[in-house]
């Protein structure tokens, strides 16, 4: 506890000193790619090593970069002409075409089994297992099985985790549609700090969607039918099924139950163990309608201009801001933040305030990003700090203070290529990104590629 305090200190310390640096150019990116090589102690704790929480996000984002490109590219080459002037009608037609296409790429592609959103949503329900000592496999997977599932989890372990540590299977659960919050908050700041030659619009559209349609499965008699069809095309053997079978009705049954065991479910039709998936009518009345009202709150996600094309609201030639909200389920209830990221002439700020809620209690929470700032000519810093007030559990009536830090220093050997080193700090509580509720200190290490305009 003591070094992840100090941690804190010298990590806020040097970002009030950096806020005198310079910032780098507002240019044109038409690709921007980050694989973090070292993430520490996920790569060396996790019961199967890699991909860390943080590197599967990235991972996923970067081939989206790549399918991006290579729609930009595509539009570029139908639609503007060698010889010919580039009409307004061409023009028009390029980004119909382009945000089409881009929308498709989003929705159809995020499925295939390879790094994308789907595989990225099943990481994150292993990083959290996985940091609670049980393996699992990705079931959205090249090399393995394409079927959107973690798979490899037998009910012991379920019941074992339930049991000793509930929050940790409740975060398990949400963490999947937390990986799309997150993208998302990714996407929209990278897309408002450097300008884009196709920006990624249509992604943020469909992972709003995503969030909101998921919940309203949920919430319909959809998820009672899937109770009783899925287990028709399951495996008999418990550890090759999901283990969440459906996601946010088993997240707030075992919420409203922290008392009931795993193994206290309906058994497996024709088949050993117990039947993972809870629908809706296995809710009680109070817990049915807590579900709707978050399906209500998921529609926060939409609140945010980039997704109606608006990247930045521009106030004269040294000020530009947006503003977006987001929800997100947590092992507590729920989080809402409001996020405004500002370029102030050459400086890149971001300013949070979060707002975290239980059945019991309602906390609060603050942050503070400043991005992009030059220490020296080749030497670019990114400093982040956030503090929170937050739920214990969803029945607690007392809260946990908290917060965590963030320094990213980057080298740039080129104009294409830098290497950069990160450090997180955190103390108890829950971080978007981080599979960690205890304190924790990681550490990063990995290289960058972009191309500019």
């Amino acid at each position: 506890m003591k070094e992840i305090k100090k941690s804190l200190r010298i990590i806020l310390s040097t970002m009030l000193i950096s806020i005198a640096a310079v910032a780098q150019d507002t240019s044109k990116y038409v690709l921007r790619l980050n694989l973090p090589l070292i993430d520490v102690p996920q790569n060396t704790s996790l019961p199967y090593t890699a991909p860390s929480m943080h590197q599967a996000l990235e991972l996923s984002n970067d081939f989206y970069e790549l399918g991006f490109l290579g729609i930009d590219k595509l539009g570029n080459k139908l639609f503007i002409p060698k010889t010919k002037p580039y009409s307004k009608w061409r023009k028009f037609s390029n980004h119909i075409f382009k945000y089409g296409l881009s929308l498709g790429f989003s929705k159809y592609g995020s499925e295939l089994p390879i790094p994308l959103g789907v595989w990225a949503h099943e990481e994150f329900h292993r990083s959290v297992l996985g940091v609670n000592s049980i393996s699992s496999k990705n079931g959205n997977w090249i090399f393995d099985r394409w079927d959107g599932t973690v798979y490899g989890v037998s009910d012991s372990s379920l019941h074992n985790l339930k049991n000793t540590k509930p929050e940790q299977l409740l975060y398990s659960y949400v963490a999947g549609v937390q990986y799309e919050v997150l993208l998302n908050k990714k996407t929209t700041l990278d897309d408002f700090y450097k300008k884009r030659t196709l920006a990624k619009n249509a992604l943020l559209l469909y992972n709003a969607y995503y969030v909101y349609n998921y919940f309203k499965f949920s919430t319909s008699a959809l998820s009672d039918s899937a109770k009783v069809l899925a287990p028709k095309h399951e495996n008999k053997n418990p550890t090759e099924r999901d283990y969440a079978g459906a996601d946010l009705t088993a997240w707030t049954y075992d919420m409203f139950n922290p008392a009931t065991p795993f193994n206290a479910r309906d058994s497996f039709p024709d088949g050993d163990g117990v039947n993972r998936r809870i629908g809706f009518s296995d809710l009680s009345t109070e817990a049915q309608n807590y579900l709707k009202e978050q399906k209500k709150l998921s529609l926060l996600n939409f609140v945010n201009p980039a997704i109606f094309f608006i990247n930045r609201l521009e106030i004269g030639n040294d000020f530009s801001f947006n503003i977006f909200t987001q929800y997100a389920p947590t092992h507590f209830g729920n989080s809402v933040a409001l996020y405004i990221p500002i370029k102030y002439k050459k400086y890149d700020f971001l300013i949070s305030a979060h707002n975290y809620k239980s059945k019991n209690y309602t906390g609060y929470g603050i942050g503070l990003g400043v991005y992009n700032f030059y220490l020296s000519k080749k030497i670019e810093s990114d400093l982040e700090f956030n503090l929170w007030d937050q739920p214990k559990s969803f029945f607690d009536t007392k809260g946990v203070f908290g917060g965590n830090a963030n320094l990213s220093i980057k080298y740039n050997l080129n104009n294409s290529f830098s290497i950069y080193g990160s450090v997180v700090a955190k103390t108890r509580g829950w971080l978007m990104g981080n599979p960690y509720l205890e304190d924790n200190l990681t550490s990063l290490i990995g290289i960058k590629y972009q191309i500019v305009n």
